[in-house]
């Protein structure tokens, strides 16, 4: 379902790729240059990725044409609350934060839906945001689980594409645990270390000087450099990291491993491609999937690491599942992934609530039957608020 959306001079697209017992979520993206068929297609990643993590919800996205620094943020938010009142008031939609839409926006959201807001897709705060870290965790188990499948044990220097709330994020996990961060990019510029960047020290001028703190970087160091942000890929490292917008992985990068944290960055017949060429590719829907696994948690009211701890086993449990299933059929990850996330729709769409039981099972076999049953009667009732 689409819904062209006119808020006075902004033009934007509301899409429910699909609803599942009733519900679907994703975040609201608010970008000059955003697409209807970005959109859309961010709407249906949101279904893959929740379907292939167990979640039995459907996927959606809002996306405003609109420069989100130009714009007064609350006259929009009164405006999106006004004409998808049917889908956030009565809990259908459940709205989450996205390039352009903050944390204090999406609180200010809640605050206008009121009682009816239902569960947040993004909760928190801390110097990083809770979906941040939280796909960071996602990132760096499907990174662990493909080494450790494969062998590729001297798997240790990356680069980052992006250094908004995930990038960020991305960088501060994989330092914590090891990881030479070689670059990261933003809209201006690449900043390169080939001995690795100092990201403490980044992520400090980061807090003083918000998207100019890679030129404040360099010019406090002598061993970095400023390059063009689309030299990103062309950065030797083991790991890749895409972390902006879809489909901008369209040549072979200088790294054995793409592994993103952005949707849909690489498309299945540039993966299959890359596959036959020795690089391997991490499904999006996999690596990306912390922030949906998470707020899915959030329903349980869990402390923060343990739902991090569940992210972790899960993400490992789904990549580990198709990397077999691939070895076995030949067919590259990317491919398995999305086969398995549509058949997992598919049965669902067939068997309707009676089917939720093996929809969660994976739930059971990560986060043992106490959680699982948690979160199965969790989500009957919210079915049942849903529909009262």
């Amino acid at each position: 379902m689409v819904l062209e959306l006119s808020l006075g001079d902004i033009r934007g697209w509301f899409v429910a790729d699909c609803f599942i017992m009733g519900l679907c979520w994703g975040g609201i993206r608010i970008q000059g240059d955003v697409t209807r068929a970005e959109v859309e297609l961010l709407a249906r990643c949101m279904t893959l990725k929740s379907a292939l993590a167990g979640i039995p919800i459907g996927g959606a996205k809002l996306g405003l044409a609109a420069e989100p620094d130009k714009i007064d943020k609350k006259y929009v938010t009164n405006k999106i609350v006004e004409v998808l009142w049917e889908f956030l008031g009565y809990g259908h939609y459940i709205p989450g934060t996205d390039m352009g839409f903050t944390e204090d926006d999406l609180k200010y959201l809640h605050y206008l839906v009121g009682k009816n807001a239902g569960i947040s897709l993004h909760t928190g705060g801390g110097p990083f945001s809770p979906t941040g870290l939280a796909v960071a965790e996602s990132l760096h188990a499907s990174v662990e689980a493909l080494t450790d499948y494969t062998g590729m044990k001297d798997a240790e220097t990356v680069v980052i594409e992006g250094f908004g709330n995930m990038g960020s994020a991305a960088a501060y996990v994989l330092n914590k645990r090891g990881y030479t961060i070689r670059a990261v990019s933003n809209k201006f510029y690449t900043l390169y270390s080939v001995g690795g960047l100092d990201i403490e020290r980044l992520l400090l001028l980061k807090n003083i000087h918000g998207e100019h703190c890679l030129k404040k970087y360099a010019e406090q160091s002598n061993d970095s450099k400023l390059l063009p942000p689309h030299n990103v890929s062309h950065i030797e490292a083991d790991i890749f990291v895409p972390g902006t917008r879809p489909l901008t992985v369209l040549k072979r990068p200088s790294s054995r491993i793409i592994a993103p944290i952005a949707n849909y960055p690489v498309s299945i017949s540039k993966a299959i491609e890359l596959e036959q060429n020795g690089v391997k590719v991490i499904p999006d829907i996999i690596s990306n999937a912390g922030g949906a696994i998470a707020s899915a948690l959030v329903i349980l009211e869990k402390e923060f690491s343990k739902i991090l701890l569940t992210v972790a086993k899960m993400t490992r449990h789904n990549m580990l599942k198709v990397l077999e299933n691939s070895n076995k059929s030949g067919k590259t990850p990317v491919e398995v992934s999305y086969h398995l996330a549509f058949n997992r729709i598919s049965i669902l769409r067939r068997t309707g609530p009676l089917g939720l039981l093996g929809y969660l099972d994976q739930w059971a076999a990560v986060g043992g039957t106490s959680i699982f049953s948690d979160l199965f009667k969790s989500l009957k009732n919210l079915i049942y608020l849903k529909e009262t």
